[in-house]
């Protein structure tokens, strides 16, 4: 009675006979050994996201009568059915990138290889098949895999000239994890890059460096994705100097200083023109500046300003200073002998600060704060009476005159 056979694939049948025939393993190499009709080939990568200069291992699991898949993360997930024989052959193709070794030989009905990325960006289809059985997998190469891209100047905003800013430009998957070797292009509206194009590292940033002397919105390109940044600058810091009309020689002049709004000075100097300067120190704000002048003339006032930044601003006025001339009279201007007369200095401006009033009664001296003194004269004739105004800051004014005393 004929007794049923199960039929096998016919390399297994030509791999036993070539065996109990003795054949080597170097005449099996010229029949290659490929998987029986009816198995199924699971494809896992290492990452199913790599960088342009990075490489990942597959790994194909060929099972007779198993259930087929594609995976991430090196893992295989074990199916019924038998692992073909060792030494089944198993090709490899790709779509970028290239794979060593493009052909391998099963152990244990598993093969590995290595996909490495050759610099572009994309989606690599990698296939493996063996006689009939064929499985894919798709694994993202760069700048394919960017989902957003964000971007950060540090620092954010520079001083009135300028400067220099690092512009960081961060590349995510659509998880929000960092995509490293994707090569970043950077552009600017105003400015200097020290680069146009950046590749990511381990945190999945690239870096280049700003130099402007003007605000600038640097954007920052990856698989299609774009994200942008702006650099700021400070507002110039400004100041201005007003002043006063009318000023006699010895009164305060007061000067407004103004500071425009938004400045941040770290010195502020006023110069009065007369080889006098007065330093303001650090201002934000305005204020006023009172300073007496001792000589009677237009003198240049100035003041500069440098701000935190370093940048120097200025502004200039002139001032005029105008003497006066004071008067001095007798009341009564005679009399009998012992009579009193008093003495009054007028004319001198009440802005004037006058340090004393320096008397002289014929021959007798006195000194006095205010601008009247009484005298009672012990001789008969003309008296002569002479005051000298002596003010604080500013030449000194003598003024006589003559009592009669009968």
């Amino acid at each position: 009675m004929n007794r049923m056979v199960p039929r096998r694939p016919l390399p297994y049948v030509l791999y036993g006979l070539l065996t109990m025939a003795g054949v080597g393993l170097a005449a099996c190499d010229k029949v290659p050994l490929v998987a029986p009709a009816g198995t199924v080939i699971t494809l896992v990568s290492s990452t199913n996201v790599l960088p342009i200069n990075g490489s990942t291992d597959l790994v194909a699991v060929l099972i007779e009568n198993g259930t087929t898949g594609t995976g991430t993360g090196g893992a295989t997930t074990g199916s019924a059915g038998t692992a073909v024989h060792n030494g089944t052959l198993v090709s490899f193709t790709t779509s970028l990138g290239t794979i060593e070794p493009a052909e391998a030989r099963t152990h244990n009905g598993r093969v590995t290889v290595k996909l490495t990325a050759d610099g572009r960006s994309g989606r690599a289809t990698i296939t493996a098949f063996s006689g009939s059985a064929k499985q894919t997998l798709e694994v993202v190469i760069g700048a394919a895999a960017a989902e957003r891209v964000a971007v950060t100047a540090s620092p954010s905003q520079l001083g009135a000239n300028g400067g220099q800013a690092v512009v960081s430009a961060r590349v995510e998957d659509v998880n929000g994890n960092p995509l490293t070797g994707v090569p970043v292009a950077f552009t600017t509206t105003a400015g200097i890059l020290s680069a146009g194009f950046g590749l990511t590292g381990e945190s999945g940033v690239a870096t280049v460096t700003l130099s402007t002397t003007a605000e600038a919105t640097v954007t920052a390109s990856a698989g299609g994705k774009t994200g942008t940044a702006t650099v700021r600058l400070r507002p110039r810091s400004g100041v201005t100097l007003s002043a006063p009309t009318g000023v006699f020689v010895g009164a305060p002049a007061i000067f407004q200083v103004t500071v425009a709004a938004g400045s941040d000075f770290s010195s502020v100097v006023i110069q009065f023109g007369d080889g006098s300067s007065r330093d303001l120190g650090a201002l934000s704000a305005s204020t006023t500046v009172a300073y007496t002048y001792s000589d009677v003339d237009t003198f240049p006032v100035r003041v500069v300003g440098i701000d935190r930044d370093g940048a120097v601003t200025n502004h200039g006025t002139d001032v005029a200073i105008i003497g006066f001339s004071p008067a001095m009279t007798c009341n009564p201007p005679s009399g009998a002998l012992g009579f009193v007369t008093t003495c009054t200095v007028t004319g001198v401006p009440t802005t004037v600060e006058i340090d004393r009033y320096e008397w002289n009664f014929n021959g007798e001296n006195t000194i006095t704060s205010g601008p009247s003194q009484s005298h009672a004269f012990r001789a008969r004739g003309e008296r002569p009476v002479t005051v000298t105004i002596v003010p604080r800051r500013g030449p000194s004014h003598t003024r006589q005159a003559v009592v009669t005393v009968t």
